[in-house]
């Protein structure tokens, strides 16, 4: 297998590479990728949050190379203001943690390392590794949380509200869960890995926690490569012609989801 590019999880977001996260900003339209890309989005603190959960469970050692938590400092007494203040002085650099979310992180972390599969599952592989290949003359890539080639297997942990069978697999279709598994595949086979099964550790946000294992099934990953490809022919056309087209210019149907409708059924 050819080796991954070593790089921090901030080079790698700098890179112009298409990732599966700009597939799903094409995915809304063209117009919209190129204002995203323009006007990068600040870090909200679900994103933090999950974020802190990557780093303890796949990357603990690293924690504190890139993370800082804030120590609970009235700033509004000099004693306070110190504090602080020492605290900035020794954090420079460092994405900044309150205490309250640092701690749920680490109870969902635990969450994690405490499941019988996922602990087995988050064994004797490699973490947070970049991979570059091109499809069509266009540079894409992909950050696996965990690769298992031993078990041919690429396994990504989720933070999320809930974690449950019935309620994961709608948040897995909504957040286009089924594309960042066959782009992943697709970009470790092009990079010469030998890979064929993608699992999901999903861990909730809320106390207790809970924590659920989800293997991808062929259609699940067979879907995923369509609309991926398909997301980035759009890409491919728009930056071709440099135009960033929005929504179609014309008037849609609108129905009931077929969930609603059978109601009435």
């Amino acid at each position: 297998m050819d080796n991954p590019v070593m790089m921090s999880n901030a080079e790698y977001h700098a890179d112009s590479a298409i990732s599966k996260s700009d597939l799903d900003l094409i995915n809304r339209s063209p117009a919209y990728y190129k204002y995203v890309k323009e006007n990068p989005r600040e870090q909200t603190a679900a994103m933090l949050f999950g974020s802190l959960v990557h780093k303890l469970v796949l990357e603990p050692n690293d924690f504190k190379n890139e993370y800082a938590v804030a120590p609970v400092a009235d700033r509004r007494t000099s004693e306070g203001k110190k504090k602080w203040n020492e605290f900035l002085a020794n954090s420079e650099g460092k994405t900044v943690a309150d205490i309250k979310t640092y701690t749920a992180a680490c109870l969902a972390a635990e969450s994690v390392e405490n499941h019988p599969v996922a602990s087995k599952l988050l064994r004797g592989g490699q973490a947070e590794n970049s991979y570059f290949w091109n499809e069509n003359g266009v540079k894409c890539k992909c950050r696996p949380d965990y690769l298992r080639t031993d078990l041919k297997c690429v396994i990504d942990l989720k933070t999320t509200q809930n974690a449950s069978p019935e309620s994961f697999v709608k948040s897995a279709y909504d957040y286009r869960y089924h594309v960042q598994a066959a782009w992943y595949l697709r970009g470790l086979r092009a990079c010469g890995a030998d890979v064929e099964n993608f699992v999901f550790i999903a861990v909730e946000k809320e106390p207790p926690y809970q924590a659920c294992v989800f293997a991808a099934d062929e259609e699940f990953i067979k879907l995923g490569e369509i609309d991926a490809l398909d997301n980035l022919k759009t890409y491919e056309e728009a930056a071709r012609n440099n135009q960033w087209n929005g929504y179609e210019n014309k008037i849609h149907g609108l129905t009931l989801p077929v969930w609603a409708l059978n109601r009435f059924r």
